[in-house]
């Protein structure tokens, strides 16, 4: 009888996680993933980018692409986001390493008074004759110039490939690193990404994908947004930069109202819960709520379920923050994102790659023996039936947790 008794307390404890349980998990899984990312990482700073498990083979082997080394910058502010909850003092000198590495792979960019002139016109937000415009301003030199005070990371060194994106997540990883650390040696690199970037703003608008281009990207404007809100939390009396996030903050949350996005999403989520946080300002809950909503009832109905969704899970984990920290913890929003992550956080311990792990369940009866697995401890797969890994897919999945464990969220509730 006593023994039976046991059990179901026992049943009852476990159907009903704590969030000291949920701490501990969280603990746990980031560790593995940080000691697998500090082991693995190259001497030039950057991280494996991913291994194709049934296909035995590495992703982009002595190779680093624009999409590679973006998800390098992300994977980057991950670790550096995830320093600054732990103040684990193993990480800086990676960290370190990473940020170095980036620098090495930046240009100069500028822009002239004629440039600047005509943007503020908002002639670049003309929703006709783009290919036109933008050949015109190619032509007369007046998408950059390749002198000035900004940089942009670059994987080739051409402009190119210099996506709005990579340097915005090596500004946010930067930013992340000194202000846990109070190290200050990347203050100037910090100060010319900061400028690279605002030198692709399109002024009532998000930013320019690359130098080349004057369209924007869903991505990049959710990115470019996050960092410059991290800057100006921690620079508040920098009038450059307060003058373009109010232009920023307005514009996005216009153009996504409208137009919600999926890739954009969990950026721009981060970004306005990072702007509340600063601001106080009641239209970020708003703006945070309904785009939680459309996430939740357009975006995730439909969607496999098998499939990692850890960069969904950050826009809705730093909403949920958000929601409890303005009193709105208890709405029925609130619940629907609560379910939602529980059911995503239950399935991050099949999603990643435990030290020493060789096989791998796949759909039906299948089973996949790879050896080369045990050489990603800590990695996540790109779906519980996708035999890859990918760095950003531990970048996403380590942001969320580190910002659930931060903030104490109540998954259960």
């Amino acid at each position: 009888m006593r023994a039976r008794v046991r059990l179901a307390f026992a049943a009852l404890v476990l159907g009903c996680v704590s969030v000291a349980s949920l701490a501990a998990d969280y603990s746990a899984a980031m560790r593995v993933t940080v000691d697998g990312w500090l082991a693995s990482q190259t001497a030039e700073g950057l991280f494996p980018y991913g291994f194709d498990f049934l296909a035995d083979s590495p992703l982009e082997p002595g190779r680093v692409s624009p999409s590679n080394l973006i998800r390098q910058a992300g994977s980057a502010s991950a670790l550096a986001q995830y320093y600054q909850h732990t103040r684990d003092a193993r990480l800086e000198e990676p960290i370190r390493r990473v940020i170095a590495a980036l620098g090495e792979r930046s240009l100069p960019i500028g822009k002239s008074r004629a440039q600047d002139r005509i943007e503020r016109t908002r002639i670049l937000s003309l929703p006709f004759a783009r290919w036109k415009l933008r050949s015109w301003l190619e032509r007369w030199g007046l998408l950059y110039e390749t002198t000035g005070a900004g940089k942009l990371v670059s994987p080739d060194a051409t402009y190119a490939s210099a996506l709005a994106g990579t340097t915005a997540l090596s500004l946010l990883t930067e930013i992340r690193y000194a202000s846990a650390s109070g190290d200050n040696r990347f203050a100037e690199l910090r100060a010319a990404w900061l400028q690279g970037l605002l030198m692709l703003r399109i002024p009532g608008g998000g930013f320019r994908e690359k130098p080349t281009s004057i369209d924007s990207s869903p991505f990049y404007d959710g990115e470019g947004w996050l960092a410059l809100a991290a800057y100006a939390d921690l620079n508040r009396g920098d009038a450059q930069v307060a003058s373009a996030i109010a232009d920023v903050d307005s514009a996005l949350m216009d153009k996504y109202s409208q137009n919600p996005n999926r890739g954009f999403y969990h950026w721009g989520a981060m970004a306005a819960a990072q702007r509340y946080a600063t601001t106080r300002d009641a239209r970020f809950i708003a703006f945070l709520q309904a785009q939680a909503s459309h996430s939740l009832n357009r975006f995730q109905p439909g969607s496999n379920p098998e499939t990692n969704k850890c960069a969904a899970m950050e826009g809705l984990t730093a909403t949920l923050a958000t929601l409890d920290r303005s009193g709105n913890g208890d709405t029925a929003l609130a619940g629907q994102i609560r379910r939602w992550l529980s059911n995503e956080h239950a399935k991050l311990p099949k999603l990643q790659i435990k030290p020493g792990q060789v096989d791998l369940n796949l759909a039906g009866s299948a089973q996949l023996h790879a050896p080369r697995m045990a050489e990603f401890p800590g990695a996540f797969l790109l779906g519980l039936y996708q035999p890859t890994t990918r760095v950003d897919a531990a970048q996403h999945c380590l942001s969320a947790m580190t910002m659930a464990e931060r903030d104490n969220l109540q998954l259960s509730k």
